[in-house]
């Protein structure tokens, strides 16, 4: 259960975030977070068969292969296997989203763009810039390489160039009070999703509402009174593990 508390960290006044114009005149509550979007529990698991694969490979290769002149045919490949695994697991699968919510009177707005550390746009350029040089030099070299451009090139080449231009997109959402039915809390995950009840009579539009708010532990509460405050009377409250 500590495992699961630890997937939201109150972030500090010294992180890293885009600048966001805001009007606070009529702010209740306001708070920046790191959270999980998703429980992880399933996608770990999934990591864990992954990365055994390679690691039986390893272990086969460094104790049980007898021939010593092609074990690192073995092992290297068995090891990088095992890097690019645990790699992919931290980077991707274990990708962290920032929250930044402002709470008023008449409902709620979020914006979350997804972790990087400060030196991914400048990462994500060089790669970029490898990629075109790699592939121009290749066609400089080799002119009749120039019809790859028709193959593999089609897809490498935007790709490159969509990666020289990524900027760390700034997703948006909000709800308003008077449209909120249900209210569930998952402490496990210091999560509380505002929900509204299918009604088959409105539009679609206006008849979805899945509002997810993560909160630092010590301010769960202090949500959930705002909550009672400001919600219709009607709505119901509960508590328990969520799949959101």
């Amino acid at each position: 259960m500590e495992r699961h508390n630890q997937s939201v960290s109150d972030v500090g006044l010294d992180a890293e975030m885009p600048s966001l114009d805001r009007d606070d005149s009529e702010r209740l509550m306001s708070w920046t977070v790191k959270a999980y979007p998703q429980p992880t529990f399933v996608m770990d698991m999934s990591m864990i068969v992954v990365a055994l694969m390679p690691t039986m490979y390893y272990i086969y290769g460094r104790f049980f292969y007898e021939d010593e002149d092609s074990r690192s045919s073995v092992v290297n490949p068995a090891l990088f296997g095992v890097v690019l695994t645990f790699f992919f697991w931290i980077k991707v699968v274990r990708q962290k989203t920032f929250y930044s919510y402002r709470i008023t009177e008449n409902g709620g707005e979020v914006d979350y763009w997804l972790h990087f550390s400060r030196f991914a746009k400048i990462l994500f350029k060089a790669i970029a810039i490898f990629v075109l040089v790699a592939v121009l030099a290749m066609i400089s070299i080799m002119p009749m390489m120039i019809f790859a451009l028709v193959g593999v090139g089609a897809m490498t080449i935007p790709a490159a160039l969509k990666l020289l231009a990524w900027e760390n997109e700034i997703e948006h959402g909000s709800f308003e009070w008077d449209r909120v039915q249900l209210i569930s809390t998952d402490r496990s995950r210091n999560l509380v999703i505002l929900q509204r009840r299918y009604d088959p009579d409105i539009p679609f539009e206006q008849n979805y509402l899945c509002f997810r708010v993560f909160l630092p532990k010590h301010r769960i509460d202090e949500f959930l009174d705002c909550c009672k405050k400001y919600a219709p009377s009607h709505v119901d409250f509960e508590e328990g593990r969520n799949i959101f």
